[in-house]
């Protein structure tokens, strides 16, 4: 299991896309498409981000020296199990939790972050996306209407 990645809050408010994707792929599988198809780079960090929560969120990143922006795929679901109390001495019984890295984008499987100077065009980077036949639909966020966004700065 990967090591675990603490969260340092800074207030470097960094100017930043944000791409929501739905699709059922896991993590790794999601990468590979997005490798081939848009010719990027990904790699999987090898910590996950922790938000001080039972859930590890997967984190994936490119840097594109090309274009001189950072690029960051983050799962947005995550199941963590919680054990409950229980009565009995030898039984334990768990839950298991669906924690969210943006809590009021439940239906988004994950995150595209990219941080960048301005010379990317993210609408046709979305068109781009909604042609891989893995993915059902992909749009832009508004950064500024996510109550959340504490959570996106690692």
């Amino acid at each position: 299991m990967p090591a675990l990645r603490k969260i340092s809050i800074n207030f470097y408010d960094a100017e930043y896309s944000l791409i929501a994707i739905h699709t059922s792929l896991e993590a790794y599988r999601l990468v590979y498409w997005l490798n081939i198809h848009l010719k990027t780079k990904f790699k999987r960090q090898k910590n996950n981000l922790d938000l001080n929560t039972a859930a590890q969120f997967s984190v994936f990143d490119w840097q594109d020296t090309r274009t001189d922006s950072y690029w960051v795929l983050l799962s947005n679901k995550q199941l963590s199990s919680v054990a409950l109390e229980s009565q009995d001495l030898f039984s334990e019984t768990l839950l298991e939790k669906k924690q969210y890295l943006i809590p009021e984008h439940k239906g988004v499987d994950f995150f595209l972050k990219i941080e960048d100077e301005g010379y990317l065009n993210i609408a046709q980077l979305v068109d781009q996306l909604k042609q891989i036949a893995v993915i059902v639909t992909a749009f832009e966020i508004d950064c500024n209407q996510i109550k959340s966004k504490n959570n996106l700065i690692f």
